[in-house]
């Protein structure tokens, strides 16, 4: 616990500045934190390095630099369709050497890790993303707080048929309202004296944000545990002491901020 509260504090501050000022400090630690989940990945189902492992990490760099040069857009679909041209012709060219599921797991890897956690810099980069960018923490790690506190208050109907059985379904209502409140203050928060937004629209949208962010974030929880129960693991790393590795730390981040994304520009769409 102990260590788990000082990697906490320390880490913390670190991560506040990089988000806040963005940029390509934030593009630089989140193509770093992508290149050690990816390992960290490729050893759990693979148990050890293979030269396909390579164009996963290569391309997270190529796929991260081409975000910083050209934003989102067209030249992301050309990065992404490359990398999986790329691994499939190693799986023709090293037919004899290279295990089809070595291909799939390094699709699967880069799509998984590389491509999900660049949502974090397309939400900061977005004209609005200063503001919206704070939810894809507040949904993952709010939900996380409060399922925790309402499941250890009044948890009591177990998901024992599933990848995280110690978890109870009020804990888990607990963690989507928790999360939704949390979006709800800070919509308030940040119309009130930051933006020049419609207050009602602002706390609309953060609130909205927040609640479909927790749910996914609980799927990419449980889906980081059925891989580590699929490759019998208690923990992806030790990159972070008491926290497991770097997957451990961001796998319901993986999963909330392609949706922050989406849902942010969407309902900037929709006008409000």
């Amino acid at each position: 616990m102990l260590k788990r509260i000082f990697t906490s504090i320390v880490g913390l501050p670190i991560v506040l500045a990089l988000v806040y000022f963005g940029g390509l400090p934030l593009l630089f630690i989140c193509c770093l934190l992508a290149l050690v989940a990816l390992r960290e990945l490729y050893m759990a189902f693979s148990k050890k390095h293979l030269f396909i492992h390579w164009v996963g990490y290569i391309f997270t760099i190529v796929y991260f630099g081409t975000i910083f040069h050209f934003g989102a857009g067209y030249w992301l679909l050309v990065a992404l369709t490359l990398f999986i041209i790329v691994s499939k012709s190693c799986l023709v060219i090293f037919y004899k050497q290279l295990p089809i599921k070595e291909c799939i797991t390094t699709i699967y890897g880069f799509l998984y890790i590389s491509f999900l956690l660049s949502f974090i810099v397309l939400v900061r980069e977005h004209e609005l993303g200063r503001y919206y960018v704070w939810l894809i923490f507040i949904s993952s790690f709010g939900c996380d707080t409060f399922a925790y506190l309402t499941g250890t208050a009044v948890g009591r109907n177990k998901l024992k048929d599933s990848p995280s059985p110690s978890k109870s379904v009020e804990g888990l209502i607990g963690g989507v309202i928790g999360a939704g409140l949390l979006g709800l203050g800070y919509g308030f928060f940040i119309s009130r004296f930051f933006a020049d937004e419609d207050i009602h629209s602002v706390m609309l949208v953060a609130t909205v944000i927040a609640v479909l962010g927790a749910m996914f974030s609980i799927i990419g929880d449980m889906a980081a545990s059925a891989v580590k129960r699929h490759t019998e693991l208690k923990d992806f790393g030790n990159v972070f002491p008491g926290h497991g590795g770097v997957l451990d730390r961001i796998d319901s981040v993986l999963m909330v901020a392609p949706i922050v994304y989406m849902v942010m520009n969407m309902m900037i769409w929709l006008g409000f």
